[in-house]
């Protein structure tokens, strides 16, 4: 092939991908790229060596559930959560928690990781708490049912392990282009 040929084909191939994004650009469509690069959280070490504060007590106030916009079986529950001990972190009192959870059908939550239990009020948990504030609260990275001691002990353990995270991967990036407006 000549490179007169080369050249005219390359011009071509990137005159066709600059108009192709001008249109849905100016014509209202939108492109949103987006990757989840996290930790492992399969384990109460890597939890608790992922979030800067770990934390054992009870929901005690409200939860309130804040629908996604495009899905209102998806969104935020919000709580109020009192410390009774600080495993690791700053000492804390309560905390005004955020957590992504699914709506089910017979309107309680759930979520699909074993250690990321959605919170429920008058139950004790274990939390670990990323510092993240939204709207004066935090978000929580992994919450397991602590009923007893036993709970508190193995929390207290998997803090002191200080597990050393594997390298996170992010072989899920996906590319979304919506439709444009109609002119």
């Amino acid at each position: 092939m000549r490179t007169r040929t080369r050249i005219v084909i390359a011009a071509v191939s990137l005159i066709s991908a600059a108009s192709a994004g001008a249109y849905v650009l100016t014509a209202g469509g939108e492109i949103s790229v987006s990757s989840l690069c996290t930790p492992p959280a399969s384990t109460p070490e890597y939890v608790a060596a992922y979030a800067p504060t770990v934390v054992i007590g009870t929901v005690t106030g409200p939860t309130r559930f804040i629908p996604d916009t495009g899905d209102p079986s998806t969104g935020v529950q919000e709580a109020t959560f009192t410390v009774e001990k600080t495993l690791k972190g700053p000492q804390q009192g309560d905390l005004d928690l955020s957590q992504s959870v699914t709506r089910t059908a017979q309107g309680t939550y759930t979520t699909a990781e074993p250690l990321y239990q959605p919170l429920v009020t008058g139950q004790r948990y274990a939390v670990a708490v990323l510092d993240q504030a939204q709207d004066g609260g935090r978000w929580v990275w992994g919450a397991e049912r602590a009923p007893d001691e036993s709970a508190d002990e193995r929390w207290a353990a998997a803090v002191v392990a200080k597990a050393i995270l594997p390298t996170a991967t992010c072989d899920d990036t996906r590319t979304i282009t919506s439709t444009p407006d109609p002119a």
